[in-house]
């Protein structure tokens, strides 16, 4: 009798721990299910974060005047385009624009930012205004459009192409 009831009581206690084992096993899959996802949110967030970041350029304002002075963008028939809605005219150098949106959650909008590596002066035109930013030849600048409101600094990262880069057409 002694036999049977000490084989119940190891039987029952076995039960449980594979019971418990069982539960764990679960607990743990389940756990590498939702962290697999949530670092490759993480990492998509940081990476966006850093890019806003490397964009956000400090420096001193840029001169605003009502027309571009021909003696300092010489006489080259000025570039435009658009991006994100919002028309940029330059007289020189190259361009690089990137679009971030709002800080706020789920915020749906966004924002522009352009930098030039020499422009001479920019014209940005956006929800009905017009703004001409003149920092002279050479100097990187970048513009930043935010509610359709346009701010300059003469400050950036992104430089000229080198000489003799094609484009190649798609």
């Amino acid at each position: 009798m002694r036999d049977i009831e000490a084989q119940k009581r190891r039987s029952l206690r076995t039960g449980r721990r594979d019971v418990v084992f069982q539960n764990a096993g679960l607990v743990g899959i389940l756990l590498l299910l939702v962290s697999i996802p949530a670092i490759d949110v993480y990492r998509t967030w940081a990476g966006a974060r850093a890019e806003k970041q490397a964009w956000d350029v400090q420096g001193p304002p840029c001169p605003v005047v009502v027309h571009a002075d021909p003696s300092v963008v010489g006489h080259k028939v000025p570039r435009t385009f658009t991006y994100n809605k919002v028309r940029f005219t330059r007289h020189l150098g190259d361009v690089s624009c990137a679009a971030f949106r709002e800080d706020g959650f789920m915020n749906p909008k966004s924002y522009s930012v352009c930098q030039f590596s020499g422009p001479g002066a920019v014209t940005v035109e956006a929800d009905g205004r017009r703004t001409t930013f003149q920092p002279g030849p050479g100097r990187r600048t970048t513009v930043t459009v935010h509610d359709g409101q346009a701010s300059c600094v003469i400050a950036g990262w992104f430089a000229r192409r080198p000489r003799g880069y094609k484009m190649t057409e798609p």
